[in-house]
């Protein structure tokens, strides 16, 4: 009987094992192609019961998209184009933009890794995907903006040449010599034009021929051949999106200015301004059961924050800045809560507001910080601070544990980046308004932050368990001028970033 069992052993045992090496023969045969360029991933793909599963985080990454993972919950969000998307392991349901979408076979985690069938990166990414079953290859090209049509209108001191894109995107324009010539390089772009658009003749004085090719995998090239050396401009418009040249003919540009536009739908694109989409989300911190820090003669932090931030409000929206307060009352909001109303409102710029206390009230701590996202402490006192204004999460007091792992992945973002460069401009503001000490810019792991998909700051204006400071947060001169720092930072962070760098 022994015998029988241990052979009966040694065969299971050699038949797990062929099964694991027929799954990671599998996975290691797998290729995948991002723009027909190899993808180097770290997890290897899985085929299980002929599903392919691909790593969620290296393929969205290299999508450009940011993955947040709650291991608690089993929750993954993906934030990508301006879009977010949840899902829980093995739940067969995807939400997109807070629609419901069911899916064939759901993520599951599959040897301690993330994995998503290849559906999910249909809906969250706007990709075309193909599998060639035979070389075991996966090829997932981007669908990205290219050239409709050029179109060229000649006026008496001008020629204006139109080029109609799918979707906006950057560009950039130059000149050249031997031959003079002008080109516009489209970035991100491919080339669909039909052959008639391809290369036009003109040949109207101003301009020979407009021809179009592909310069690289990345930039469409647009070359406008011209008789002579010539000055030019160049803009978008959108709704369509479009990019214009006007090329002036020699002698003429002091008249320029009286001609333009030529056609009404055609203006020229204004200078840096504020638009309706840079949206301002003011959160003012704590709230109903949630005092905040108490001062030594018990003013609340959370009367404070509401303070200003209905004075920021006035100012924004007399500058006519959409803006939003995530609470406007006396009322208890958690942490999370504040973020997805911030995504929902595609705010450009949220800025969290609070006023510090020291946990040891410890009375000589004095001055002004600026937080800005990170999965490390950075600077003096930062944990402390992000310990006591995590507090108000769903998660707490469980959310120091997991809260690395959540954020790690944002360390790299662009977001970060924007953010740190907008917390020393509002630093420097609050200083030079309230005369308080400058403590600098500082980074840490907060709850209310994580989940922004967008510039994103929490300002402690002043120390209100200092007594001298915790007497100026009471007064309405302090409130104002912290919220006119505020407004006077926010306005130049808007005025001074580009579309294409927030």
């Amino acid at each position: 009987m022994k015998k029988i069992f241990y052979i009966i052993l040694i065969t299971a045992v050699f038949a797990i094992l062929f099964s694991l090496s027929s799954i990671f023969a599998q996975s290691s045969e797998i290729k995948i192609l991002l723009d027909n360029k190899p993808l180097e991933t770290v997890v290897l793909s899985v085929i299980e019961n002929d599903r392919l599963f691909v790593s969620a985080r290296n393929v969205v990454e290299a999508l450009g998209g940011r993955i947040t993972w709650f291991p608690a919950l089993k929750l993954m969000t993906v934030n990508i184009n301006g879009r977010t998307a949840r899902l829980v392991i093995d739940d067969p349901t995807l939400e997109i933009d807070e629609k419901v979408i069911p899916l064939e076979i759901p993520a599951r985690i599959l040897n301690n890794r993330v994995m998503i069938p290849l559906e999910v990166i249909k809906f969250i990414a706007e990709v075309d995907i193909k599998w060639d079953n035979q070389t075991k290859t996966l090829s997932i090209n981007t669908i990205r903006p290219y050239l409709l049509k050029v179109r060229s209108y000649s006026h008496p001191d001008k020629t204006r040449v139109v080029i109609d894109l799918s979707e906006k995107t950057e560009f950039r324009a130059d000149k050249l010599t031997n031959p003079d010539r002008i080109f516009i390089d489209i970035m991100g772009s491919i080339v669909k034009l039909e052959d008639t658009f391809k290369q036009i003749k003109i040949d109207d004085g101003v301009i020979k021929t407009v021809r179009t090719a592909q310069f690289n995998e990345e930039i469409t090239r647009v070359v406008f051949d011209l008789y002579r050396e010539a000055k030019y401009e160049v803009f978008s418009l959108i709704e369509p999106d479009r990019v214009v040249i006007d090329i002036f003919k020699s002698g003429k540009e002091a008249a320029i200015s009286q001609t333009l536009p030529a056609k009404s739908e055609e203006k020229s694109a204004p200078g840096p301004e504020i638009t309706g989409n840079r949206v301002v989300i003011i959160d003012p911190g704590h709230g109903g059961k949630d005092p905040g820090a108490i001062g030594p003669t018990g003013l609340k932090e959370k009367d404070v924050t509401l303070g200003i931030a209905l004075y920021l409000e006035k100012l924004l929206k007399g500058a006519g800045i959409p803006t939003y307060l995530t609470r406007s009352k006396d009322e208890f909001v958690y942490l999370e809560n504040r973020t997805n109303f911030a995504n929902q409102k595609n705010g450009f710029v949220f800025i969290s507001l609070h006023a510090n206390s020291v946990l040891n009230h410890r009375p000589s701590a004095e001055g002004i910080e600026t937080f800005v996202l990170s999965s490390k402490y950075i600077g003096a006192s930062a944990r402390d601070v992000a310990d006591r204004e995590n507090r108000a999460s769903r998660a707490h007091p469980e959310v120091d544990a997991d809260l690395a792992l959540i954020i790690a992945d944002l360390e790299e973002s662009a977001n970060i980046k924007y953010s740190l460069d907008f917390a020393d401009i509002v630093q420097k503001k609050l200083v030079n308004y309230l005369k308080l000490e400058n403590r600098g810019v500082k980074q840490a792991p907060f709850v209310v932050l994580k989940g922004a998909n967008m510039v994103a700051v929490i300002v402690e204006v002043g120390f209100i368990s200092n007594p001298k400071e915790e007497k100026l947060l009471k007064t309405s001169k302090f409130r104002e001028n912290a919220a006119q720092a505020l407004f006077e930072a926010i306005k130049y962070y808007i005025e001074t970033t580009p579309d294409n760098g927030g």
